[in-house]
């Protein structure tokens, strides 16, 4: 009797099924002492297989990322597929500090880190080269160089050039078939002409092509089961979008769903409520040896000032502000200078220069005005700018700012006057009435461009555009 394999076939590494044949001799004849003799039996084959189905185990660990529908039959490798998704990398080399999602990744590139003596293939095909590999299939690959195979062939049609090497394929493509400074990687989208010098830079820009990439992910934008959200090209887009209908918004009572233009405006806002908060709960906290007089509540508050000068003592709520401080008070620097040709008046703050430039170099055009609007107004007018009527008992014009518009319409040297009501080419849509120029023009002046448009919102009642308003400024005052 033998046994001997017959069929045997593989299927990934895992032996499917192997069929044996079993060979049974015929028996020997009967002895004399056998009182019942069998008959003879002619030789027979008797088919064994020791793997009758082909191997397949069930894959019981299935990824729980949403849209992955991969699978694995062990823990370990779907551990391994996890970190594809949270980007963990956790083995890192010890030389070069690079990090790897697997194990065998990392030791395949330890090797690069060693000497080119321990790899253990070796090229025999010319005793010039005796070139080492790591891999025997890097050494095949570096052999057929010697050998002349070319295994990259030119896929134009009417070219038929070879090449050994992948490399030098894509360089004939870019010089033969390809305008001039084509690079090796270009793209394949229909009507892109984009090339890349790295398979890296052209996988991240294909994506650019996908027009379902990005989508907006606010509770508002969501859609129903039954349909698609909407989707947007490019990240860019995806932010106007959220900008526009999604803008960050103030949860607080009082401020009734005020929106901000970024996420930093409202931490900055979110931040005075909290000091706002914490000042009126210390507020009611007596403080012990306090006298009789209350304190004078400064500009800001008392809390939140985190910056303190070390000269003086002084606190305050942002480093600008103390370094601001520390320039004018204690190194004496007077940045903004009276720009008039016999003045040499020179202030610290901005806002010192501009009082000093109304009362000082306007009070000519205070005095001729105030004549017109009547002795009321000059009298208040007087008592801004000479210091011996400061001890008048204030008027109702002071006390409801009519002083104050007044000196808003004295033109400087650095206003600008409203142009109302030839702002159609300044604003973001045509007005619903018709502007008529016969009322004359606004004598409202100005300084700033945003000051222009919150004068036209408020007293015109009309929107402007931004940067047509800030272009217009600049040629106003010529510095355009």
């Amino acid at each position: 009797m033998s046994l001997s394999p017959v069929v045997s076939t593989t299927v990934l590494g895992k032996r499917k099924a192997t069929a044996y044949v079993l060979h049974l001799a015929a028996s020997s004849p009967p002895s004399d002492h056998q009182s019942d003799p069998k008959p003879s039996t002619s030789t027979a084959k008797l088919a064994v297989h020791d793997s009758p189905q082909p191997y397949s185990k069930k894959a019981l660990n299935p990824c729980t990322y949403s849209g992955c529908a991969k699978s694995y039959s062990k823990a370990s490798r779907l551990a391994e597929h996890i970190r594809s998704h949270t980007g963990e990398r956790p083995y890192v080399c010890t030389t070069c500090q690079k990090s790897y999602l697997r194990e065998s990744h990392l030791q395949a590139h330890a090797k690069s880190h060693l000497s080119e003596s321990e790899r253990p293939y070796v090229c025999m095909e010319s005793a010039a080269c005796q070139k080492r590999f790591w891999t025997l299939q890097h050494l095949h690959v570096h052999e057929n160089t010697h050998r002349g195979a070319k295994s990259y062939s030119c896929s134009i049609e009417g070219c038929n050039e070879v090449f050994s090497k992948h490399h030098q394929l894509r360089s004939h493509t870019c010089e033969a078939h390809a305008p001039p400074g084509t690079k090796p990687y270009m793209c394949t989208h229909p009507g892109c002409t984009k090339s890349f010098a790295t398979n890296q830079k052209l996988r991240g820009h294909v994506k650019t092509h996908d027009n379902k990439r990005y989508t907006c992910s606010h509770l508002n934008c969501l859609p129903p089961s039954s349909t698609e959200p909407i989707y947007y090209p490019t990240w860019t887009s995806l932010q106007a979008h959220i900008r526009e209908a999604h803008p960050p918004t103030c949860m607080h009572v009082l401020c009734n769903g005020r929106t901000f233009t970024s996420q930093h405006n409202l931490r900055a806002h979110q931040k005075l409520h909290e000091q706002q908060e914490l000042e009126a709960l210390l507020a009611g906290v007596e403080t012990p040896g306090t006298t009789d007089y209350p304190r004078k509540r400064r500009r800001g508050g008392e809390v939140g000032r985190d910056w303190k000068c070390d000269k003086c003592g002084k606190e305050f709520k942002s480093m600008k502000a103390l370094t601001t401080h520390n320039n004018v008070i204690h190194l004496g620097h007077r940045n903004h200078v009276c720009p008039h040709q016999h003045c040499s008046s020179a202030f610290g703050y901005k806002h010192l220069l501009e009082r000093h430039m109304t009362k000082i170099h306007n009070t000519q055009s205070i005095a001729g005005t105030s004549e017109l609007e009547g002795d009321t107004t000059s009298d208040t007018d007087c008592t801004d700018i000479d210091p011996a009527h400061s001890a008048e008992p204030l008027s109702i014009d002071r006390i409801t700012g009519h002083a104050y518009s007044l000196r808003s319409r004295m033109p400087a040297s650095k206003t600008i006057q409203c142009p109302y009501p030839d702002v159609e080419s300044l604003l973001l849509s045509p007005p619903d009435i018709p502007l008529s120029s016969s009322a004359g023009r606004c004598a409202h002046f100005l300084f700033r461009a945003y000051d222009l448009r919150r004068h036209l919102k408020a007293d015109h009642g009309l929107l402007g555009n931004k940067s047509k308003v800030d272009s217009w400024v600049k040629a106003h005052r010529g510095l355009s």
